[in-house]
């Protein structure tokens, strides 16, 4: 049997694999602020629910925290989202002066620790992945959370202070960076919230969103071998900026494949990206509505799952792909995602 290394690098390589590898991850917020319970939940997920890699499920408001936001974080597991007090970018002024955060950073001495348990827990037999906020999502997040009006605003009246403030972060997550290399990090969920085109122009996009974004990526070059765009949103992605990184630089691609209720015209589907591109695919199902049912029937679930399994697996070409869904599952954890190896370990195998 091999591990979820051997088949996440096999597929990367070109080398045979036993059976379609699978992945999952969802937001833990009572614990995704303790080292030590963090660590145990997430050791705890992967092995029940047998993930082939680890997607560390950061707390989503740690850039806010790390630069100094007043946040009451979230009480309720299945709510992921706090209430921002206090944003660290209330204006042009604050953007432009957005300082360069340093290593010494309790959130990002906290989160090497947590990366520093798991590579100790499992060395090198899952890979392990940390996740990035590219520099315009992870900005956005410091002034308005899931809101891009601060950042369209910016763009509109003062765009020197966002190109300051996107510098700022650039650099502090490069520092981020280096230190997580130097855990032995295997790869990076760069997210982008920025992905759907009707949020931005062409222009504004490569302004100031890829422009920086690219810089990330180029600088994880030589240090990590799995790194994933998470192209964020249910339409109208920006897909084809993600196929023109080179492989070196991105090797796989995260995305909604299948969402519901959207018009088919304005999703991207795996065969779409299939016939574009080398690159590793990370979708098949849609984790809004797949692990749903009106009664919670596990054989209902199950047989939407392996619908979504051959669906994916007819536009992908192969079983060279990683079933996972294109966002994070429902937030605290289901005992129904355990479903998702179940239909991997019947219909995924290598013929």
């Amino acid at each position: 049997m091999m591990t979820g290394t051997q088949r996440i690098r096999a597929l990367l390589e070109g080398g045979p694999i036993d059976r379609t590898p699978i992945g999952g991850w969802y937001h833990m917020p009572l614990v995704d602020r303790n080292v030590t319970d963090f660590t145990r939940e997430l050791i705890a997920s992967t092995d029940l629910n047998r993930w082939d890699f680890i997607k560390i499920m950061t707390n989503g408001h740690f850039y806010t925290e790390a630069y100094g936001g007043e946040i009451d974080f979230s009480r309720t597991y299945n709510r992921w989202n706090g209430t921002i007090r206090k944003y660290p970018i209330r204006s042009a002024a604050d953007a432009r002066n957005l300082p360069v955060l340093n290593i010494s950073n309790p959130v990002w001495q906290r989160e090497l620790q947590i990366v520093r348990n798991l590579k100790a827990h499992y060395g090198d037999s899952l890979p392990i992945v940390a996740t990035i906020f590219n520099p315009l999502t992870a900005v956005q997040e410091c002034a308005g959370c899931l809101d891009p009006a601060p950042m369209l605003r910016l763009m509109a009246e003062d765009p020197d202070a966002l190109h300051k403030a996107l510098e700022a972060m650039v650099r502090t997550n490069q520092i981020y960076l280096d230190a997580l290399f130097e855990e032995g990090i295997d790869g990076i969920f760069l997210a982008n919230q920025y992905a759907m085109s009707y949020l931005l122009t062409d222009a504004q996009y490569e302004e100031f969103c890829q422009s920086y974004e690219a810089k990330l990526l180029k600088h994880c070059k030589g240090h990590t071998w799995f790194n994933m765009a998470h192209v964020h949103g249910s339409r109208c992605l920006r897909m084809d900026r993600y196929l023109s990184y080179s492989d070196d630089m991105l090797q796989a691609l995260n995305w909604e494949s299948c969402p519901a209720g959207v018009p088919e015209e304005e999703i991207v589907s795996i065969a779409d990206v299939r016939s574009k591109s080398k690159k590793l695919i990370i979708a098949g199902f849609d984790q809004n509505t797949d692990l749903l049912t009106p009664e919670n029937d596990r054989e209902a679930v199950k047989a939407a799952l392996k619908r979504r399994f051959l669906e994916a697996e007819k536009e992908n070409g192969s079983n060279r792909f990683i079933f996972a869904p294109g966002c994070c599952l429902e937030a605290g954890g289901s005992y129904l995602n355990a479903l998702i190896y179940e239909v991997a370990e019947e219909l995924g195998q290598s013929r």
